[in-house]
Parts: structure tokens; C-alpha cells; sequence
């Protein structure tokens, strides 16, 4: 597959005059509990030539390509930094994913050093709380409730666990999280199962969750929906000058 989303980046190079400056897998197979139909999430940055940034009126900042079992979404540099600085959960994870198709070896230093500069754990906390709320709105109170959607659901709590001990981007890897969150063994061997569950099933398969497990993934959320109001730690202010920096560098790299 690797061989096929290669082919697909130099396909968009080529179509939308630009230059991929990373490529990664996201979403479930990149958090490791995909399916044996699961589609692949190939999310990726470019950068244009210098005359674009040089125009009077915006231009799409966006590229998205699907391809049979492959989906393929782009952001723009400048659109990518900016939102870096607002800590952009998805694009932090992205930065993060085990699954590196394609990188420019020092943009992704650099870039993933910004990373950690400009990481805000209260909104990422906010971001993570609202991930397990709105599952269990929307499809944990269903009789046919998804092993998916039950997994999207812990892997949001789990990670509030995280920010709140840590400080820091939850790891992407949902085995890493587990281990590092969940303190019972039980617990890790009845989530390492519906895993196992997953990952050998349809995308969409339905399986009754552990009673043990839900109460443990229900109790936490509650402790979370109480206290995220009072999660305030100490934000520390970074200059945008080194994202500057990097956009310019990447577009004078690329200019063709």
C-alpha cells in the first residue's frame, strides 16, 4: 500500500504544482485498532511555489484526493502553521503518527519542535473531553453501538488522563496510552481483547463492551465533565517568529 500512496503524493505534486513536505497515516490506523476493511487516512503537508503566496486573494489552502481504499487530505504550510499555533489537536497528532509515508527530514524537526512549544493542554483537554461526550451522545446509548465507536470513546478519556498528569500531546499509539494510563491489569487485558476483537472484524462489527470496562471508561468521563473547568495550568508564551522562520525556509527550499 505504501507503494500506491507514494504514487498518489506525486500524482497531487504534479496536478496542483506543489511540494509535499510530510505525508503520515491517521485516525484508526495510526491509534492501532483498525479493521480489516478500514480505509487509509493519508494526511499530508505542501507547500506552493513563492508566487503563490504573492496574490491579492486567497486560494484554497486545501487538497483532498480519494483513491479506492485510499483518502488523502492536504493542508497548505502557511494554513498548517497557523494552525499549529492554536494547537490544532488533529494536526498535533499527525505530527506524532507512527506511520511516516514521506517527510522532508528537517521540516519535520522543526516542526515537531514547534510542536511542543505551542502545545496547549487546556484546549487539547477541551478537545478530547468533547470527542468522548459527543460518542456517547450520539452512538453509546445505541443497543447496536459499534466496538469503534466504543474504543473512539475510551481512547478520549484516556487521553484527558493523560494532559491532566502529564502536560504534554497523549501519545498516538492507543497501546502507549493504555499502558501509561491505565493503572489495572485487569482492565489493560479486557481492552488489549475488544482490540483484538477489532482489529480482526468489519469496520462497523458490534459487540457487547465489557461491563467492567464501560463503568471504568463511564466513571472517568464523569470526573472529567466535573473538573475540566478547574484544569487551568500555567500556559507559557512562545514568539511565532520560529514559524515565520520555518514558512519562509520551506518556500524558498521549494521555489522550483
Amino acid at each position: 500500500m505504501k507503494t500506491a500512496i507514494l504514487e498518489q503524493l506525486k500524482t497531487i505534486e504534479r496536478e496542483h504544482d506543489v511540494s509535499v513536505l510530510l505525508a503520515v497515516e491517521s485516525g484508526s490506523r495510526a491509534w492501532g485498532f483498525e479493521s480489516k476493511n478500514s480505509d487509509w487516512d493519508v494526511r499530508f503537508v505542501y507547500v506552493h511555489r513563492p508566487q503563490w503566496y504573492l496574490r491579492v486573494e486567497p486560494q484554497r489552502d486545501t487538497i483532498e484526493r480519494m483513491h479506492g481504499d485510499l483518502d488523502l487530505a492536504g493542508w497548505e504550510l502557511r494554513k498548517t502553521l497557523a494552525l499549529l499555533k492554536r494547537c490544532n489537536p488533529a494536526l498535533m497528532e499527525w505530527l506524532d503518527s507512527p506511520f511516516v509515508y514521506r517527510a522532508d527530514d528537517a521540516f519535520l524537526a522543526r516542526i515537531r519542535t514547534a510542536a511542543q512549544d505551542f502545545f496547549n493542554p487546556i484546549a487539547s483537554m477541551y478537545h478530547y473531553n468533547h470527542t468522548y461526550i459527543s460518542h456517547d451522545e450520539r452512538y453509546l446509548q445505541r443497543p447496536d453501538c459499534s466496538m469503534k465507536r466504543f474504543l473512539y470513546y475510551l481512547r478520549g478519556v484516556l487521553a484527558c488522563r493523560w494532559i491532566e498528569q502529564r502536560r504534554t500531546l497523549p501519545p498516538v499509539p492507543f497501546a502507549k496510552l493504555v499502558e501509561a494510563t491505565v493503572d489495572d491489569a485487569a482492565l489493560r487485558a479486557k481492552i488489549d481483547h475488544l482490540l483484538q476483537l477489532k482489529k480482526s472484524g468489519e469496520e462497523h462489527d458490534v459487540s457487547v463492551v465489557d461491563h467492567d470496562l464501560m463503568t471504568y471508561a463511564r466513571n472517568l468521563a464523569s470526573y472529567y465533565n466535573e473538573h475540566i473547568e478547574t484544569f487551568r495550568p500555567e500556559l507559557d508564551k512562545h514568539s511565532t517568529e520560529t514559524l515565520d522562520d520555518l514558512l519562509y525556509d520551506m518556500v524558498m527550499k521549494y521555489k522550483g
